[in-house]
């Protein structure tokens, strides 16, 4: 994916005291950010958020997470504020959230409230506590900006912990919960924002719609390769050449597609092997090493190594905690 880094927000974030080259270096991500461009696949792009998990304060997640600092170089925030309410500006910010990354706002309406979970685009992606935290700061603020009221939702939730510089700016004490949901008085969002601006909406709708379109485009790709993998893996077909003839594609033009998407081959291989072990872990009429060979690899040391990648721990300490939980 292609993310735009802008001069203005390289240096919001060294005001903070974070240099965004050395996050990437310290993620173990071989790149930089260049004309004010980053590129990277899934992997890379949540590789870097758990960084930005391990090195930035609850005061920096606040900065972050305040709509003030970011929205004139956001062009989507800036177009969500443009919205005549708070109903038009979430919605907004769910339709152009894949242009800052791989994040995904699911809005459920009730009668009376509204629910917003937040979700990875990729499946099987525990997202890190740094998003989940900055896109409910997002969406509070974006409110309390656009109505010039101090909105506060009605419940916020995740499994993470908030601390009490969170919880204070939220004016709520968050729940921990399984889902990342934060919710609102309908009433609440159907305040006018003083901040409408239909003329700027005009000026910027048609450029976020075109951004919109070529990442749903490569998005549609890599979507395929995805569920080819996740069909394929099981059998032990999964190879490049045959994942390009089920495309009708040859392998070098796979792999130039793949390239351009900043991604590699084994790197979705890697994606769907994640997706496919929780499940697998779950079904106890399987062992590891069934499951290893089912996920395609030729030795369950490979398969552990893979696992403690993906989940820092043991394939035997996961299962026997996940089975502890689901007997209790």
């Amino acid at each position: 994916m292609k993310i735009m880094v802008s001069e203005q927000f390289q240096c919001f974030m060294a005001s903070l005291g974070v240099d965004l080259n050395s996050l990437l270096e310290a993620a173990g991500i071989n790149k930089v950010v260049w004309q004010e461009q980053l590129m990277l696949s899934d992997v890379e792009y949540w590789q870097l958020m758990n960084e930005f998990d391990n090195q930035l304060t609850d005061e920096m997640i606040l900065s972050l997470g305040n709509i003030t600092n970011i929205n004139t170089f956001m062009p989507s925030f800036f177009a969500a504020l443009a919205a005549k309410n708070g109903e038009q500006a979430i919605a907004r910010m769910a339709t152009y959230k894949s242009l800052a990354g791989p994040v995904h706002l699911e809005i459920v309406t009730k009668p009376d409230i509204v629910n917003i979970h937040i979700l990875g685009n990729s499946l099987g992606v525990e997202l890190p506590r740094f998003t989940i935290m900055t896109e409910q700061l997002l969406l509070i603020s974006l409110l309390r900006v656009g109505t010039g009221k101090l909105i506060k939702p009605i419940s916020v939730g995740s499994k993470y912990p908030y601390g009490d510089q969170i919880d204070a700016v939220m004016g709520i004490r968050p729940q921990q919960l399984a889902d990342n949901c934060i919710q609102f008085q309908v009433t609440d969002l159907q305040r006018a924002f003083i901040s409408a601006n239909n003329s700027m909406w005009a000026f910027l709708q048609p450029g976020l719609d075109q951004q919109k379109l070529a990442i749903e485009h490569n998005q549609s790709l890599l979507a395929t390769v995805q569920a080819l993998l996740l069909k394929k893996i099981p059998s032990g077909s999964f190879s490049i050449d045959e994942i390009a003839t089920s495309l009708n594609l040859s392998k070098r033009t796979l792999q130039r597609h793949l390239s351009t998407l900043s991604t590699t081959f084994n790197d979705e291989v890697q994606i769907a092997r994640r997706t496919l072990v929780v499940p697998l872990m779950k079904d106890q009429s399987l062992n590891l090493i069934e499951i290893s060979y089912l996920l395609g690899y030729s030795d369950p040391e490979s398969f552990s190594r893979a696992f403690k990648k993906w989940f820092h721990q043991s394939p035997s300490v996961y299962r026997q905690q996940s089975l502890g939980m689901f007997k209790n």
